[in-house]
């Protein structure tokens, strides 16, 4: 395969009539999923759209989004998925960056920024949710008949990163990364045809994208689902017989509120993987008692890379802190400051080289001159290859297992000493009741920074700050000790569903730093 078009094409082929795409009470076969994108591919060259151009998707976590970057690809052009959570600014931000050509969406998100699109010269082209275009599709299109003459090497797409501060950078993906994506991780997590996965991340956000494609690749059905309550989430899982999904760590403070679960068995599910953040050892222990007949998997990545991490389940328990071992077809080295090797043990960031990488940033030479690095590993008169920074503060034992200790530029210093959010928020997540936690740093006269720290309850109640103290002192020494306790019935999310550090910080310096 040389593009996710052909990819698509070649699933259509091998299991036309085979159940791929759900969304609520649709149901399409592989041919029909490849013929609606066909159709609304053909609507794309209507308007002058070819190999190499942007066009935006600005559609719903739903079959029209999925239906419609593979219409993008099909033209050899390049998408940029919208995450609907988005403001205006951040959207027009993308739609500008990106310089995209034509934006697809349903009309009552793309109509309020009208007069932009037109200022800009993008032309809109309406899509339904359903992915059923007003035209509906040719059933005699020739499925033989390839579309897009896209290589490996040509770029795919660009993903927004949703970052805490600032607008959001795009991240150049080429074909060969989201294709390698669908082998490998499907390779790792034994995806089959008789598989049958939960899609409730955003195709704007690589994670969920993966999931997508690695379902066209193995043939396995993908049901989406736009995740709101968690009573609807397990039911879903338990009625649809769902075999495998993907979670970020703010989704399991939803699920394991008591109750949730009740009489399900989930007899089905094989696997869950959790990417997306850092993993306490108290979560993870709730999430394999919740779940205790199901393989939970750690992952950790970033987006510049994908994948870089799995921690396989007979380890989850063993190796507490850890993020797993390299992917197949990565090297993970821990780097000192100088690029030297870090000793097994000793904290270092983690650098990613080998399949993943992608291109670097758009529109920002320098920062990705920052972050992707040349790596000679192959002698002086060799040309270098590019290799990924990810400041990630880790450490790799002599197995090769990565331990993350929080990342190198949010580290909170106080009183002197350097301090991991992560380490705090663990700590936190100790006491009794406590669902999810998140640390960070503040500005303090005295301190340098003041260790602040943001939860939310099992029971929708906050707790004592002395009882959070009482627990906390238990594993964290006294300078690490958290200062200011912000209580929220839920804790704000970015667009990508992770805990958002920028609001958490806006909302305690606008309340003053006084504790709850």
């Amino acid at each position: 395969m040389t593009n996710i078009a052909e990819m698509l094409r070649i699933r259509a082929l091998a299991t036309p009539d085979t159940i791929g795409l759900c969304y609520l009470e649709q149901r399409f076969t592989w041919r029909e999923f490849y013929l609606q994108a066909h159709s609304l591919s053909l609507e794309l060259a209507g308007v002058g759209i070819g190999r190499g151009d942007v066009v935006a998707v600005y559609l719903p976590h739903s079959v029209g989004q999925a239906v419609a970057l593979f219409a993008v690809a099909m033209r050899g052009a390049v998408f940029t998925l919208i995450n609907p959570m988005l403001v205006a600014e951040q959207i027009k931000h993308q739609v500008s960056d990106a310089d995209a050509r034509a934006i697809i969406g349903a009309p009552n998100l793309t109509r309020p920024l009208a007069e932009f699109f037109h200022s800009e010269n993008i032309t809109v082209v309406p899509a339904d949710p359903a992915g059923i275009p007003e035209s509906g599709w040719d059933p005699d299109c020739d499925l033989e008949q390839t579309l897009s003459a896209a290589i490996p090497a040509d770029v795919c797409n660009y993903i927004y990163t949703s970052g805490s501060t600032g607008l959001p950078k795009g991240v150049v993906v080429p074909q060969r990364t989201v294709l390698d994506g669908a082998r490998i991780v499907s390779g790792y997590l034994r995806i089959t045809p008789d598989d049958h996965i939960l899609s409730i991340l955003p195709f704007s956000f690589d994670y969920g994208l993966n999931q997508l494609m690695s379902c066209v690749y193995t043939g396995a059905r993908i049901t989406l689902h736009q995740f709101i309550f968690p009573k609807d989430l397990v039911d879903l899982v338990e009625n649809e017989g769902i075999t495998g999904m993907a979670v970020v760590p703010p989704v399991w403070a939803k699920l394991l509120k008591p109750g949730i679960r009740k009489d399900h068995s989930f007899r089905r599910l094989r696997y869950v993987t959790s990417g997306g953040g850092f993993h306490p050892p108290e979560l993870l222990r709730r999430v394999t008692e919740f779940l205790p007949d199901t393989e939970i998997i750690v992952m950790y990545g970033l987006t510049e890379s994908f994948r870089s991490t799995y921690l396989p389940f007979d380890q989850i328990h063993h190796r507490p802190g850890c993020v797993g071992r390299a992917v197949p077809e990565v090297e993970i080295l821990v780097l000192d400051e100088r690029g030297e090797p870090c000793a097994p043990g000793e904290k270092g960031e983690l650098v990613h080289r080998g399949a993943f990488v992608t291109y670097g940033y758009l529109n920002n030479p320098q920062l990705t001159a920052e972050k992707f690095i040349p790596l000679n590993v192959g002698g002086r008169d060799c040309l270098p290859e590019t290799a990924v920074r990810s400041g990630d503060r880790v450490s790799m034992d002599e197995d090769g297992y990565i331990y993350y200790h929080g990342r190198i530029d949010q580290q909170i210093k106080s009183s002197g000493y350097r301090i991991s959010p992560d380490e705090v928020a663990e700590a936190v997540l100790a006491t009794p009741g406590v669902a999810l936690a998140a640390a960070f740093g503040l500005p303090d006269e005295e301190l340098g920074e003041a260790v602040h720290v943001a939860y939310e309850t099992d029971s929708g109640e906050p707790v004592d700050s002395v009882d959070i103290v009482r627990h906390a002192k238990a594993s964290l020494a006294a300078y690490a000790i958290p200062k200011h306790f912000h209580f929220y019935d839920k804790l704000p999310l970015n667009p990508n569903g992770k805990v958002d550090f920028g609001a958490l910080k806006r909302a305690a310096r606008d309340a003053g730093t006084g504790a709850n």
